[in-house]
């Protein structure tokens, strides 16, 4: 029989199988890969041709005939400007971080895909099995109706009242398992066939998993604004790649010339410097609009950061709300329900209470062994976002 599947194990056999973890490692690997060549210098250009050919007279299309023609083979290397080579290197750097952040959510995604099918799917079997606790008594209920509608004790009323409990347990277990099928399904897309076990115990969703101080203080941390961070040095390194096309770029060209068997040959050295003399209507434009995708940038930063420290506050307030609740549900409202239908089962066998009030207290603790379910399924919801929020420690 295979291990039961705790939570923890979901999450770590889903990041080993999710696609999309997979393709987020080919796309480091990718960007790593680009990253080498960058800031290097351009391959060297081999240079052929031939100068001063005669197109008319007596030595035209004449290779060496004319002093002046000379076949020409030579090489030539772009040197940019070293700022320009700079920027180049930070920008891939940068771009490998992009992309590390990009996989750092695509991460935590999985992990939180999964968590919570995991939490659906113990949910939906914990009410799943509360209801099977129930499913006894109310076909003794059912049962004890029909004998009393047959001695003359009881009405028609009544025992029709008790066969469509029956049939209202019998609709909320189906509703039960079709929430176990679809949380299974969830589960399954995430990690496969294993999502088929058994499950594990919960951990203790009444814990949070770290001090609420810590998961206030450390937003900077969380994925979405790691992203924002390693955006935010693509774009300056754009901003210092601008500046540097401000600065001229040179090359060098080696040639070695043949002219005609009675002429020397020769040899040619050359410099070329580029002139960037308009930088107000090429390179100034370009540097303001990096500017701009800055301020942008950290504007959304900014909106990121409200948004996800209210998020993680919501998160807090319904932990807290569930987690009061479910302590008032496990020492009053669970035992009360319970002693209730106990108590209408005893009275209603001895006589002292009709069928109504019985099935009106199984009921009442049908709903409340519902509502219970639904509220570990919100904690464990709550805990486990609360859980995987520190970039730190989950990233690749």
């Amino acid at each position: 029989m295979a291990e039961a599947l705790s939570l923890e194990q979901a999450v770590t056999v889903a990041l080993a199988r999710a696609p999309q973890t997979q393709a987020q490692a080919a796309a480091i690997e990718a960007a790593q890969a680009e990253s080498i060549a960058a800031g290097r210098l351009p391959d060297p250009e081999l240079v052929m041709g031939v100068d001063n050919l005669p197109a008319t007279g007596a030595d035209a299309w004449s290779f060496d005939r004319d002093f002046m023609t000379m076949r020409k083979v030579g090489v030539m290397q772009a040197f940019p400007n070293q700022r320009k080579r700079a920027a180049q290197r930070e920008r891939a750097a940068a771009t490998v971080a992009v992309v590390r952040s990009q996989a750092r959510q695509t991460r935590l995604e999985v992990i939180q895909g999964t968590a919570n099918a995991w939490v659906a799917s113990h949910a939906a079997e914990l009410v799943l099995e509360r209801l099977r606790l129930l499913q006894p008594e109310v076909a003794l209920q059912a049962q004890a109706a029909r004998t009393a509608l047959a001695s003359g004790r009881g009405s028609t009323l009544e025992a029709l009242t008790a066969q469509s409990e029956i049939s209202e347990l019998d609709d909320r277990m189906l509703e039960a398992q079709r929430a176990i099928q679809v949380a299974r399904a969830e589960l399954q897309r995430w990690i496969g066939e294993d999502a088929q076990r058994t499950l594990a115990a919960a951990p203790i969703f009444l814990e949070l998993p770290r001090a609420r101080e810590t998961l206030l203080a450390s937003l900077h941390r969380h994925a979405s604004l790691l992203a924002f961070d390693a955006q935010r040095a693509l774009v300056q390194s754009e901003i210092e790649l601008a500046r540097a096309e401000k600065r001229p770029d040179w090359s060098a060209e080696l040639a070695y010339a043949k002219r005609g068997a009675v002429f020397s040959d020769m040899v040619s050295l050359e410099f070329r410097v580029g002139l960037p003399l308009f930088g107000e209507y090429r390179q100034d434009p370009l540097i303001s609009a990096r500017r701009a995708n800055l301020v942008q940038l950290e504007a959304e930063r900014e909106a990121q950061l409200r948004m996800h420290e209210a998020e993680v506050i919501s998160a807090l307030a319904e932990w807290d709300a569930a987690s009061r609740r479910i302590h008032l549900y496990e020492a009053e409202r669970l035992p009360l329900a319970r002693q209730r239908s106990q108590a209408a089962l005893t009275s209603f066998q001895a006589g002292r209470t009709d069928l109504a009030a019985l099935l009106a207290s199984h009921v009442a603790e049908i709903e409340v062994q519902r509502s219970y379910a639904e509220l570990l399924r919100e904690l464990g919801e709550a805990w486990v976002f609360l859980r995987y929020l520190d970039a730190g420690q989950e990233s690749p």
